[in-house]
């Protein structure tokens, strides 16, 4: 494989169907785009990862979405009948099958398929013309590569799952590519081990689903938000004095203290405990030490105030790791004409350049996009600055 495009976008997430579809809205067919992305179509990893966590309403409100118009998810709400009910308070938060419905229907109107490369990104280079993508397929050849890696890191596992894994002990993270919440076996006494959203929302799906022993192990007690930013920081309301903020060591600080890590909304909370009245559904708190196979086919986890707790299966829902982690951004950081901050993070343009010819959205922008850089909101952010290269 070897062929040139205007534009070569990587990643085929939120962040990279609504960036293709603001770019063919705007240029028309004045571009050739193409998408470049391991799995065999797009919005595949949000699907598996949102299904996967039983998720039922996005954290987002109604305005947050792919399509370019602000109203546009409202709109096709009343425009076609949805079975389940289409939004939650507050801020009219749309269910997962609106959503995924609404962005169903703006892809449909594009050829993406034609457009699709499946295969694996390993690095880039760069050259007078523009970058070279290099795959495990071949090279691309592109005047602008806009990297939309989203929330594409690695599967985030504790240093103890090892132990249990080499024994072939049924261990799995609920965002594995290979694992299937709804085809999930029942019958075993299942932990769950973690703390946010995917973590709880995946325990009180299997908790309704069976009446077999489950237990939700969470290191900390749980914390609660309506969101994992304040609000403000979605808009003008905070980012006006991030913007003003030219030291790149201060947005890290002012980044790192906005997000809510590891919270659950209230409206989750109130189903947790709903699921906890039932009686083989139950909550622990605890940090897992050790973890040994126990009588062949079951294990214990030993837990850091010596307590002890035997299961059958665990599912991880410990999240992933930071995309500049990855294989790829690695690479790429270690280019000189690349430049980053000290934390590790792209430095980029007010257009999300990292250099003339490389774009960043999602978490990789976020220096300059501020703390909702790889949620939906930043994906609309980083549209409105990447699509005036290209008026």
């Amino acid at each position: 494989m070897s062929f040139s495009v205007d534009v070569l976008i990587i990643g085929g997430g939120i962040h990279g169907m609504h960036l293709f579809h603001l770019l063919k809205q705007q240029t028309s067919n004045k571009l050739s785009i193409a998408i470049a992305d391991p799995n065999p179509e797009p919005l595949h990893n949000w699907k598996h990862c949102t299904s996967n966590s039983g998720m039922q309403f996005l954290r987002s409100p109604v305005v947050h979405h792919l399509d370019i118009d602000p109203l546009a998810l409202d709109k096709f709400a009343h425009q076609h009948s949805i079975a389940n009910p289409c939004f939650s308070s507050p801020n009219q938060r749309p269910s997962l099958e609106l959503f995924n419905a609404h962005s169903n229907s703006i892809l449909s109107k594009y050829n993406v398929q034609d457009l699709w490369i499946q295969t694996i990104v390993s690095d880039i280079s760069f050259n007078e013309q523009g970058a070279i993508v290099h795959s495990k397929d071949g090279e691309i050849h592109a005047k602008h590569v806009i990297l939309a890696i989203g929330n594409g890191g690695e599967l985030r596992k504790p240093n103890w799952t090892q132990s249990l894994e080499d024994t072939l002990f049924p261990i799995y993270h609920i965002y594995d590519d290979l694992y299937s919440l709804q085809s999930s076996k029942i019958g075993v006494h299942t932990v769950i081990i973690g703390n946010g959203m995917g973590a709880v929302q995946a325990f009180i799906k299997l908790a309704k689903r069976s009446t077999n022993l489950i237990t939700l192990l969470t290191p900390n007690q749980l914390k609660i938000s309506q969101y994992d930013i304040d609000p403000g920081w979605m808009g003008p309301k905070y980012l006006h004095r991030f913007h003003s903020e030219s030291r790149v060591n201060h947005r890290r600080e002012l980044i790192d203290g906005a997000r809510n890590r590891g919270t659950i909304t209230p409206d989750v909370v109130r189903e947790l405990r709903y699921v906890l009245t039932f009686e083989h559904a139950k909550h622990q708190v605890g940090r897992v030490q050790s973890a040994d196979l126990f009588g062949g086919d079951s294990a214990y986890l030993k837990l850091k105030d010596n307590s002890t707790l035997f299961c059958d299966r665990i599912l991880l829902g410990t999240g992933l790791s930071r995309v500049i982690d990855s294989q790829l951004v690695q690479k790429l950081r270690s280019k000189k004409n690349l430049r980053c901050a000290e934390c590790g993070y792209p430095i980029v343009d007010p257009f999300l350049r990292w250099n003339e010819h490389l774009i960043v959205t999602g978490e990789l922008a976020e220096l300059e996009i501020g703390p909702a850089a790889k949620n939906i909101i930043g994906a609309r952010h980083a549209g409105k600055r990447i699509q005036q290269l290209f008026v």
